[in-house]
């Protein structure tokens, strides 16, 4: 009983993390749309803290995180975060998005 006890508690605090991250991402672009990029990084922040972070959302939240720091005029660290994305995430939709973003650059 105590072993089914302590499963459900671990199970309820996984799934409220994952609502928490779901809902700061929802939020982060919101924000974006409304052009209030210091409040999406905020938001994007909140979600990367969540431990239960998959890989594809850590591609996800740099991205956004990217743009945003383009948005506000921070080109260089956008660029890194660029890169980091095309090297780390070369496999997904975000490390093609930045290596798109890079190259428009040049």
């Amino acid at each position: 009983m105590k072993q089914i006890v302590i499963f459900s508690l671990v199970f309820l605090i996984v799934g409220c993390a994952n609502t928490v991250q779901t809902a700061s991402v929802a939020e982060a672009y919101k924000e974006f749309n409304a052009e209030d990029y210091e409040k999406a990084l905020q938001l994007i922040t909140q979600a990367e803290n969540i431990k239960t972070t998959t890989p594809e959302m850590k591609a996800e939240l740099t991205y956004l995180k990217a743009q945003s720091y383009e948005k506000l005029g921070y080109r260089r660290k956008a660029t890194t975060l660029y890169e980091y994305l095309k090297e780390e995430h070369a496999d997904s939709q975000y490390g093609y998005l930045a290596a798109t973003a890079l190259e428009e650059e040049l």
